[in-house]
């Protein structure tokens, strides 16, 4: 096991900055999700720690060394990539071992290792077939195993799940969790699901251009969420987001003239703002900030309801999740102002209790 230490880590392309001077540590034993949209800097950051990429400028340590000269066979890291990237001509018995092999172990040595890591991930009966003979998620468990019999001190994942269905995503999802507890290794994953995100990290770090706007617990980004970015982009269906200009102490008014009130310090009158709110703190029915809308679109899952309501004077629909499907073409919800969040005109949250 080991800690990662980034400092100040940026890379160039020419004269794209894909990373702009990241800082960020990582604990030994942690499981770290780089989260993020596409062309955001996760994957260019993963591979700059696995030796891959060369940094523009900055630092990288893992175990308290140094390695931004050191070579990717000698960081004592173990990379699970997209592809799956097995030999097809070897079993999986051979494909598994075929790093330890090429380091010259023994035989003995290189059984061994193979067999413990068939054992963890359950693909004991697999060992003699071929990769053709495997389904996708069989031989994302062999990639994964060809990594684990080199014993690395920090695991790396580059959106291991993405070539999945997604039936074998959610299964996969449980196993990573699963192998996480039964190493005990560092691990840093990069994914472009959110939900993946959520379910597997210690720590998630939210990526957006090329600059870390968030990192901490899934639970601390879904409830309190620093930016608007972050705020938009955790949790499924997202945060609504709402205009509004300040009218008063803790009283803003939306673009369709309703009053709303919020547990946020007073802010100057006239200041534009936005406010945020979970889809399943809406609540139905009159009450406090209550808002009327036409319902467009009603998406049932099953246990969940997620509607969607036209409100005068708000861009976008106003999304609320009720475990009952409601009747009716139009409906009356409210919001609790103490689970309304304030974002100022920059983006940041405003934090309950803070001033101006």
């Amino acid at each position: 096991m080991a800690t990662v230490r980034l400092t100040q880590a940026a890379k160039s392309f020419g004269p794209v900055e894909v990373l702009k001077g990241v800082d960020l540590d990582i604990a030994d034993g942690e499981f770290v999700v780089f989260v993020g949209p596409s062309g955001c800097g996760k994957s260019t950051l993963l591979r700059s720690i696995a030796g891959l990429e060369t940094l523009t400028s900055g630092s990288i340590a893992i175990d308290g060394r140094v390695v931004d000269d050191v070579p990717p066979s000698e960081r004592g890291i173990a990379m699970v990539f997209q592809s799956y990237a097995l030999y097809p001509h070897m079993s999986v018995a051979e494909n598994m071992g075929f790093a330890l092999k090429l380091a010259g172990r023994p035989k003995a040595e290189v059984a061994e290792a193979v067999a413990a890591a068939a054992k963890t991930l359950d693909i004991e009966h697999l060992l003699g077939r071929r990769p053709k003979e495997l389904s996708g998620g069989q031989r994302q468990r062999v990639a994964i195993g060809r990594a684990i019999v080199r014993q690395p001190k920090v695991f790396l994942f580059d959106e291991p799940l993405s070539n999945l269905d997604a039936a074998l995503r959610v299964r996969m999802r449980y196993e990573f969790a699963g192998l996480h507890q039964t190493l005990g290794t560092t691990m840093i994953y990069v994914t472009h699901d959110q939900v993946e995100a959520m379910t597997l990290a210690d720590r998630i770090v939210v990526l957006n251009g090329g600059v870390i706007e968030q990192v901490g617990t899934p639970d601390a980004l879904y409830n309190t969420p620093d930016t608007l970015f972050v705020a938009g982009f955790i949790g499924a269906p997202t945060m609504n987001l709402l205009s509004a200009t300040v009218t008063g102490p803790g009283t803003v008014r939306l673009a369709g003239g309703q009053q709303i009130e919020t547990a946020s310090a007073a802010l100057p009158v006239g200041a534009t703002v936005t406010l945020g709110v979970r889809p399943e703190q809406v609540r139905l029915g009159g009450g406090d900030n209550a808002l009327t809308g036409a319902v467009r679109m009603i998406e049932s899952l099953g246990s969940a309801h997620h509607v969607h309501l036209a409100v005068e004077g708000i861009a976008d629909p106003l999304v609320a999740s009720f475990a009952e499907r409601p009747a009716g073409e139009a409906l009356t919800v409210s919001v609790p102002r103490e689970a309304l969040l304030v974002f100022d005109a920059e983006g940041r949250a405003i934090r309950q209790g803070s001033q101006p």
